[in-house]
């Protein structure tokens, strides 16, 4: 199994992940957003980091990213996505819900027993584009939605699949 985690970078999901799969790949597009707005350039220099061959991998870490991305950012990133990805290929999303915007960006730092700690990420400037749940799977839409989760502390979880 190949996996992508789009960042942030986190050592502790390196290690959980380098022991579970048999490739992770790692391109932390936070750091990659947060260099063009700072040195406004386009957004497109960005998008050339993730320029991995098509259906590479069998699964994908997307985090918070979709949200703070605008939409034009979000449908490149879907599309560029679908196109990595395998077919039967699974695409994971965070969202912290309302925490983002009083957090700013976040990591999610998966530890033993698969119990997530969240880790603020101040350094990376991102806005935070609130979206509805149905906005996120409508943006999504060249993945099929498998499950989606909002737990108690209102984080969401969404799982596609590539079609």
């Amino acid at each position: 199994m190949q996996l992508l985690d789009v960042g942030p970078i986190c050592g502790n999901n390196i290690n959980f992940f380098v022991q579970r799969v048999k490739k992770l790949f790692v391109c932390d597009m936070f750091l990659q957003f947060d260099k063009v707005r700072r040195k406004d350039i386009p957004a497109k220099r960005a998008w050339q980091k993730l320029d991995y061959p098509s259906e590479s991998f069998d699964g994908i870490l997307l985090w918070e990213l979709m949200d703070r991305l605008d939409d034009h950012d979000v449908q490149t990133g879907a599309e560029r996505c679908h196109r990595m990805i395998k077919p039967g290929g699974m695409l994971v999303l965070f969202d912290p819900g309302d925490h983002a915007v009083s957090r700013g960006v976040c990591s999610f730092v998966v530890e033993e027993g698969f119990q997530l700690r969240i880790h603020n990420q101040s350094h990376i400037g991102l806005t935070s584009h609130r979206r509805q749940s149905r906005d996120i799977i409508a943006m999504l839409a060249p993945f099929i939605q498998l499950r989606s989760f909002i737990y108690r502390n209102g984080y969401r979880e969404f799982l596609f699949q590539r079609r």
